[in-house]
Formats: structure tokens, sequence, C-alpha cells
């Protein structure tokens, strides 16, 4: 995060750290997750999935991960790859939103696209973990899973809002975000 930022830097500038500490993102050890982030937002899952690995290696995983370039963005793919291979990550989902060509721009479009996946995985109890910028991911994110709920189980939408406020009240459905 902030790394052009920080590039801009000169050697010897004074740089204020602080650390944010957030209790209830950490990954469960008794339902499915379903993770989804962009960019640097991802990084977390790599832990989440590291964790699972050796705690609960059977739970379904779910990782929605958005980039700009899939060539020079996805600096995590490989280690998604491996734990897919390794069978703790049961599915790896990728949009990408400067690639010519690519079907899923953002995060929200592979929900949409998967829409009854996602709402069959959530109807089995699955946790939903966002973790990136509060304005387009942590807002669209929230909003696309709403209007999923709505057509997927013919919900109006105030039902479908509180089906997602009701999660949030019992921690399955947790954010890291920031602006």
């Amino acid at each position: 995060m902030c790394s052009s930022w920080l590039r801009r830097l000169d050697q010897g500038d004074t740089l204020f750290l602080y650390r944010r500490k957030n209790d209830s993102f950490k990954p469960p050890t008794d339902k499915g997750v379903l993770m989804v982030g962009a960019g640097t937002g991802v990084a977390p899952y790599l832990g989440f999935l590291d964790h699972l690995s050796l705690h609960t290696p059977h739970l379904p995983t779910l990782l929605v991960t958005g980039n700009r370039f899939k060539a020079r963005d996805s600096i995590y793919a490989e280690e998604f790859t491996a734990h897919q291979a390794a069978g703790v990550l049961k599915s790896y989902r990728t949009a990408y939103s400067r690639d010519q060509g690519s079907t899923c721009k953002y995060v929200q479009d592979v929900l949409e696209r998967d829409a009854r996946d996602i709402v069959a995985f959530l109807d089995e109890g699955a946790a939903v973990y966002v973790c990136g910028d509060a304005k387009g991911l942590g807002a669209g994110v929230f909003e696309m899973l709403r209007t999923i709920l709505e057509k997927e189980k013919g919900l109006g939408r105030e039902e479908a809002e509180g089906i997602l406020m009701e999660m949030k009240k019992k921690k399955l459905y947790c954010e890291d975000i920031w602006s």
C-alpha cells in the first residue's frame, strides 16, 4: 500500500505509522469463507489460507481477487494457485480492470457473474470477508451482494440488505477497508 507515495520520499524523511487492530478479521474455523479483495487487499488472505491449511483444510473457501493487469499485478497468483492445488482454496476467481478483453473488470463483476454459486455458498452459512478500499471495493461488494440476494432469492431491497446487516452483526460479514 502507498508504494508510489513511499517512492517519492527522500532518504531521511520522517514517516509516521500506526498499527490498526481488527480483532474480527481472522479466518473462521467452523464455516466456509468467501474472501473478496483487490490489489493489496488480497494479502491478508494468504495468511488466512496458510492458517486454514494447518488447522481446517477441509473448509470450503472461495477467493475473488481483482487487479489492474494480470501480467504485472497478480503478485500472489502463484501462492493462491498452490493453495488451490493443495485443496485448501476450493475456488479462485479473478477480475482484471485494465486488461483488454477481460470479461470481469472488477470483483463485483465476478460476484454478479457467479451469483447463483455465491448465494448457494452464503445459504450454506459461509462467512464473507472484504478487504480493500472503502469507497470502491467495500461499498461496491456490499451493494453487489445485496443485488444478487435480491435477484437470486426474490427479495426486496430492504430484506436483502437486512440479511447482510445481520451477517455483520453476527461477525459473518467482516471488513478490513480503508479510504
